[in-house]
C-alpha cells in the first residue's frame, strides 16, 4: 500500500529544513508526497483590481514555494504534487490530511505563522494536537532518521509508535534506541511519613515493579525489528518521562525522537498528552508524534 505524506511549507528556513529532512527520510519507494502551502487572506470589503492583484500575487508566490519543494522531492519520490490552500494554516493542513487522506504530515517547527513560541510555532503545535495521522516536526537541519529514539511505556499509543517505526525501511546503518521511563510515585514532600524507611522501601518496590513492566514492554517492541533491520538498543531510566526522554535524546545524539500521542480527549478532540507535548516542545532533534 502506498504511503501518503503531506509536506506543509511556506519557504521559511525551518520549512526548507523539513523538505530536506523528508528527502533523506527512510520511507517506502512508492511514497506519494503532496506539498502544500497556505495563503491566509482577510476578506476584503471591496472587490477591486488592486485587492485581486494582491491576492493573485500571494497565490503565485505560494505556488512557487510549493513547486520549489516539489523539485527537491522529485529526485527522491516518484509521485509528488503541489497545492495551494487558503484559510487558517492549522485548519487547512489538518483538512488536507483528512481529505487526501495522509499517513504522515511533515512540517518545520516554526514558520507558517507570525506567532511563534519559544521552541515550536503555534501552527506546528496546533497541527500536532489535531492531526488525524502521525506528525513529524523538524527542528533545524541534519537528521534523516538514522538514529531514532523511540519512547516506550507499554501504552497502546507507544505500541502504535513502535509499529509505525518498525514498518519503515530502516537499514543496517540505522539504530533504534528504545527508552522507557519508570516514574516515581508522587507524594507531598512535607508529609510526616515521607522520610521513614518503610515508606522509602515501599517507593523503591513500586519503582522496581514499574521498571520490570517497562523492560517487558521494551522487549516486546524490540521483537518488531527483525534480522536485516536496524540495530536495537534498550534503556530503562527513572524520573520524569518527558525530561528523561529529552535527556536521553541529547546524550545519544538521536536525530529523531518518536513518541505516541493520547487519543480523544474530554472535548472530543485529538490531544497529545503532557509527556508527548513536553518532548515536542523541548527536544532538540526532530520529533515524530504517532497516533494509531
Amino acid at each position: 500500500m502506498t504511503m501518503r505524506v503531506v509536506l506543509a511549507t511556506d519557504g521559511s528556513e525551518d520549512a526548507r529544513a523539513a523538505t530536506a529532512w523528508l528527502a533523506g527520510f527512510s520511507l517506502p519507494q512508492d511514497t506519494a508526497v503532496r506539498v502544500m502551502t497556505v495563503v491566509s487572506v482577510t476578506a476584503a470589503p471591496l472587490d477591486v483590481p488592486t485587492v485581486r492583484n494582491f491576492q493573485a500575487a500571494l497565490h503565485q508566490e505560494a505556488r512557487a514555494v510549493a513547486d520549489a519543494s516539489c523539485a527537491t522531492l522529485a529526485k527522491r519520490f516518484r509521485t509528488v504534487e503541489a497545492s495551494v490552500e487558503t484559510g487558517d494554516p492549522r485548519e487547512a493542513i489538518v483538512r488536507v490530511a483528512e481529505e487526501w487522506p495522509a499517513d504522515l504530515i511533515v512540517m518545520g517547527a516554526r514558520g507558517l505563522s507570525g506567532v511563534e513560541q519559544l521552541l515550536i510555532g503555534s501552527v506546528s503545535l496546533g497541527v500536532a494536537r489535531h492531526a488525524p495521522c502521525p506528525v513529524l516536526v523538524v527542528k533545524g537541519g541534519g537528521g534523516g532518521g538514522r538514529r531514532i529514539l523511540l519512547a516506550i511505556d507499554g501504552s497502546e499509543e507507544a505500541l502504535a509508535a513502535a509499529r509505525f517505526v518498525s514498518r519503515l525501511p530502516l537499514g543496517l546503518d540505522a539504530c533504534v534506541q528504545l527508552v522507557g521511563v519508570a516514574e516515581r510515585p508522587r507524594f507531598p514532600s512535607a508529609a510526616p511519613l515521607a522520610a521513614t524507611p518503610m515508606l522509602r522501601a515501599a517507593i523503591e518496590d513500586i519503582v522496581a515493579e514499574r521498571k520490570a513492566t517497562i523492560a517487558k514492554a521494551l522487549e516486546q517492541a524490540a521483537a518488531r525489528f527483525g534480522p536485516g533491520g536496524p540495530r536495537v538498543e534498550r534503556t530503562v531510566t527513572v524520573g520524569h518521562p518527558a525530561e528523561e526522554i529529552v535527556r536521553a535524546a541529547e546524550d545519544s545524539g538521536a536525530d529523531l525522537v518518536v513518541v505516541g500521542a493520547r487519543g480523544l480527549g474530554a472535548l472530543k478532540r485529538l490531544l497529545l498528552g503532557s509527556v508527548s507535548e513536553g518532548v515536542l516542545r523541548n527536544a532538540r532533534p526532530a520529533v515524530l508524534i504517532v497516533r494509531d
